[in-house]
């Protein structure tokens, strides 16, 4: 799940880097908004969906990694686990896919769906956990 987090970040540095020919180490965070006039527009905006995904990934991974914690500690069965740890895995590289590729907005509808199926895969982990653990 951190490699899905990470990936946008790296075909970010890879889109930049390949229409600028360098990478700005000192200031890593401002690259993509400081190579805007030296990038296609195509290629900035993708840039720029790369690093919301990156980001989003960012924000969503701890919800997971908590609630796998949890669900292992409480002894929701290990298939259960595994069985949603890889759903969660599958549902944010379709989201990447979508968010990275994407500039329809129906098509964004799909990302929104695919994010929402992500984060609910996380709370019924923590839902299995909560009800694991209150049960005798």
């Amino acid at each position: 799940a951190v490699i899905v987090a990470y990936y946008p970040h790296f075909v970010k540095g890879y889109l930049v880097s390949k229409q600028t020919g360098k990478w700005n180490n000192i200031s890593p965070r401002d690259n993509v908004n400081k190579a805007e006039k030296q990038m296609t527009q195509d290629v900035w905006r993708r840039a720029k969906r790369c690093e919301s995904a990156h980001q989003n990934g960012l924000e969503n991974f701890p919800i997971f990694a908590a609630a796998v914690i949890v669900a292992n500690m409480t002894g929701v069965p290990v298939s259960t686990v595994n069985f949603l740890s890889t759903s969660y895995v599958i549902t944010r590289v379709i989201y990447n896919f979508i968010y990275m590729n994407n500039e329809s907005a129906s098509v964004a509808g799909l990302r929104t769906l695919t994010w929402g199926v992500s984060i609910g895969i996380s709370f019924t982990l923590y839902f299995l956990a909560a009800r694991k653990g209150l049960s005798p």
